[in-house]
Formats: structure tokens, C-alpha cells, sequence
């Protein structure tokens, strides 16, 4: 029977898995068709859940904890600390970009009504006060990281509980096979979660080779809760779902529900960029030696100055930023599996045997990503 360290186990993974990225998901559908992005998510879902267990292994097999970069200087030497670094700093600007994108996105469809002002404006609402909060040290207690990750979860099945009442399942009999390759990058950016894994053998300290099922469980959760938001959103809004997914079906069953969603929304969107800029600024600060308020500046201006010059579709930088960054990092992830087989300190409490030839197709199917990244949405 499962303890709460498991259960805590597996709602941490969960919580870390699911953010912006579910909002992206059902337009992506749309572009590629129901079918083929149903069939990507589960194919990526099932690699994403081997990486998992992949960075898993790793972890248990290194006696000093810390993030990827850590490993990759200990098992690929310094050109890999340097590589994945970069890696590092994409993926976390590319998300602060994107909570910028969005956040302005659900608050102008709270507020624009009554108060006027654009996505432009909310936007700069969102870095003004996420901004201030990082040069503030503001941190959030466990508990209440805790409690905005249920309230966003609830907001969700009620969204899928009203909207089911609304669907259309000719929309979800669509399929163009032309772009089913689409929604490739929106995928890998709302499955990455490696941040969290670390942090396992310290939550389940106890009987630790159930690490493996925690982390089957912890990303099956989130794969099976995006399928269902996938098919309730796009069988309401079907051609008409929006970028955020949010605002387009606000418009098509707009009731107390969708409002709900929205602020818990916009709340759990806040909570995230908060604390990916308190670790970006803490990267630069301790890993870097750069002085705080430097570190503040480059953490936060940076992705708004971007935003600022134009790249503001939110669809186009979570495909990148998952495309690209999360597809280098999968890489990674495998270089390091087999590396630290060979020159791990210690031996795992468990051990996963992936034959060559499914890592070699592991590291395609990312490669593919990434050239698609930049070949057609580039």
C-alpha cells in the first residue's frame, strides 16, 4: 500500500509536470488533427516517462545531488556542464517568456471588459509584479505552491466536467497527417518535469526502489489529464480553440466555471514564473558569481525585453522552447544514463535495462523534434 511519502512522491511530479503547458495542447490538436496528436502525446508521454526513469537511475547512482548541469559535469566533463548550462537558460527563459505571453492572455479576458487595456498591457501587469516579488525575495511556502497546484487541478475538472456537456465528437475525428508532427514541441514542453526527480531519494527515503513506480505514476497522471482536456476543449471549440485554450472555450460555454479557470489560472501561471525567476536569478548568483541585483536584472528583463520586440505567440515559444530544449535535454539524459552505469559512486536501489536499440530511437525520435523545430516553425 502506498505511504504519503510515496503519494507525496507522485503529486510532486504531477504538480512539476503539469503547468502553461497544458493550455497549449488542445490548439496544437487542432492544427494536427485530434488523432495524430493523441497518438504523439502517448508515443512521447511513454519516452518521457523512460527519460524519467532514465535521470531517476542517475541521480541514485551519484552521491552528490544538484540539477542536471551537476551530472553532466561529472559524467561528461566540462564541455557537458557548459552545454547543458545553455540548455538550462534557454529552457528557463523560454518559460518565463511564455508565462509573460499567457499571463497577459487570461488577465485581459478577466478584466479588458471592464477596465479596457490590452494583452500587451496585462502582460506587463505580470513581469511588473512577478519582477518585484524576485527583487523582493519573496518565497512561497510549500503549502501554498501546494494549494495552487489543487486549485488549478480543480479548476480543470470542472472546466472538463462543464464542457463535457458541450462536445462535439465530429471535432475530434480530424486528422491532418501534413502536420502531425505539430504538436511535438507543446509536448515535450508540458512533460518536462527532471527538475523534481532529484529530489526523490530524499522524499522516499524509505523502501527507494518504489522511486521507479512513483515516477510511472507521477508522469501517467499527467499524460491521461491532458488527453481528456485535449478532447473536452477540442471537441467544444474545434477549429475555434485559442492559443491558451481558455479564452476560446470562455467564449463558446462562458459561465463561473470558465472565470474560475481563469483566475486559478492566472494564479498557478504567477506562482510558476515566481519561482523559475528565483532559481534563474540564483543560477546566475551562486553558480555564476554575478551580484544579486545584477542577477535579478538578467533573470527578469531578459525574456521581457524578447517579449517587448515581438515574439509573443504563446504557441510559437513553448513548441521551441520544448522542441529544442526539451529534445537536447532528453539527449542528455541518455548520454548521462549510460555514463553513469559505467562510473556511478554507488549502486541503485533499482535498475532499468533499455536496449540500445530503443535509446538509439530515443535520441531520433529528439533529434527529429529538434530539426522540425527548426525547419518548419523556425
Amino acid at each position: 500500500m502506498p505511504d504519503k511519502n510515496y503519494i507525496y512522491a507522485v503529486s510532486a511530479l504531477v504538480g512539476a509536470t503539469i503547468g502553461a503547458g497544458i493550455f497549449g495542447l488542445p490548439y496544437a490538436a487542432t492544427k494536427s488533427g485530434f488523432i495524430p496528436a493523441v497518438a504523439l502525446l502517448v508515443a512521447l508521454g511513454i519516452i518521457t516517462i523512460i527519460t524519467n526513469l532514465m535521470f531517476a537511475e542517475v541521480t541514485l547512482r551519484t552521491k552528490k545531488k544538484g540539477r542536471i548541469v551537476l551530472y553532466c559535469q561529472k559524467y561528461i566533463g566540462k564541455s557537458g556542464k557548459t552545454i547543458s548550462m545553455f540548455i538550462a537558460l534557454f529552457s528557463l527563459y523560454s518559460s518565463m517568456l511564455a508565462y509573460i505571453i499567457i499571463g497577459g492572455i487570461f488577465l485581459n479576458s478577466i478584466f479588458s471588459k471592464t477596465f479596457g487595456g490590452d494583452e500587451f498591457f496585462y502582460s506587463f501587469i505580470v513581469f511588473i509584479f512577478v519582477t518585484a516579488g524576485i527583487y523582493a525575495k519573496l518565497k512561497l511556502v510549500n503549502v501554498i505552491e501546494l494549494a495552487m497546484v489543487i486549485l488549478l487541478f480543480a479548476a480543470i475538472f470542472g472546466i472538463m466536467f462543464k464542457g463535457i456537456y458541450f462536445v462535439d465528437f465530429n471535432n475530434l475525428l480530424t486528422y491532418d497527417i501534413s502536420q502531425s508532427f505539430f504538436p511535438f514541441g507543446v509536448i515535450l514542453f508540458s512533460m518536462g518535469a527532471l527538475s523534481v526527480i532529484p529530489e526523490f531519494e530524499h522524499i522516499i527515503r524509505k523502501r527507494q526502489w518504489r522511486i521507479k513506480s512513483a515516477i510511472i505514476w507521477g508522469t501517467s497522471i499527467p499524460i491521461a489529464i491532458y488527453l481528456l482536456f485535449m478532447a473536452v476543449v477540442v471537441g467544444v471549440t474545434g477549429q475555434n480553440t485559442t492559443s491558451d485554450a481558455l479564452t476560446g472555450l470562455n467564449i463558446a460555454i462562458g459561465d463561473g466555471v470558465m472565470t474560475l479557470g481563469l483566475v486559478f489560472g492566472i494564479i498557478a501561471i504567477v506562482t510558476s514564473y515566481l519561482i523559475i525567476g528565483i532559481n534563474l536569478k540564483e543560477i546566475f548568483w551562486y553558480d555564476y558569481g554575478i551580484s544579486e541585483k545584477k542577477s535579478w536584472a538578467l533573470a527578469c528583463f531578459v525574456p521581457f525585453i524578447i517579449f517587448a520586440f515581438g515574439l509573443r505567440d504563446f504557441i510559437t515559444v513553448v513548441s521551441f522552447a520544448g522542441g529544442v530544449a526539451g529534445g537536447l535535454t532528453g539527449i542528455l539524459v541518455v548520454v548521462l544514463f549510460y555514463s553513469a552505469k559505467k562510473k556511478g559512486d554507488s549502486k541503485p536501489p533499482f535498475e532499468i535495462k533499455i536496449p540500445i536499440l530503443l535509446s538509439s530511437f530515443i535520441i531520433l525520435t529528439y533529434i527529429l523534434g529538434i530539426v522540425y523545430q527548426f525547419v518548419y516553425q523556425g
